[in-house]
């Protein structure tokens, strides 16, 4: 398939800099559509077109434990409720430019992974708080 997008390749950044720690990451989008049936259309479902309602992305993934600052602010963060503006962008595109989410986020659900012998692992979700600016992948 051509352009596709290498996704082992991404770059998270905080408004301190770039997040250090090697991984594995997710983005989800989360919308619920507005339902407007009406006794008009029978038993069938009509939803609102172009409205979602409790719309949200979520980045969550693993992060190699380290002790970066960035790195050590999301923790703090996570620990504490408070939020940041992050971005998350796909990165090595090759023949597209990258592809950005950037907003309001919020760290959470943080767990440690602390295999004998192994290196420790973080996992950790960051929820977006309001609307969320994407930059779309073109073609270059």
């Amino acid at each position: 398939m051509a352009g596709e997008i290498n996704g082992t390749a991404i770059v998270l950044n905080n408004t301190t800099g770039a997040i250090v720690g090697q991984g594995d990451f997710t983005h989800t989008f989360g919308g619920t559509p507005i339902e407007i049936g009406n006794k008009s259309n029978g038993d069938n479902m009509v939803y609102l077109d172009g409205e979602l309602a409790t719309k949200q992305h979520i980045f969550s993934g693993e992060l190699t434990y380290n002790n970066d600052a960035q790195f050590r602010k999301v923790r703090s963060d996570a620990f504490s409720g408070t939020q940041d503006t992050y971005t998350l962008t796909y990165t090595g595109s090759g023949d597209v430019t990258d592809e950005s989410f950037s907003g309001l986020f919020v760290p959470t659900g943080l767990s440690d992974a602390l295999p004998r012998g192994a290196k420790v692992a973080t996992t950790i979700s960051f929820n977006s708080s309001g609307p969320v600016t994407i930059v779309e992948a073109a073609d270059v």
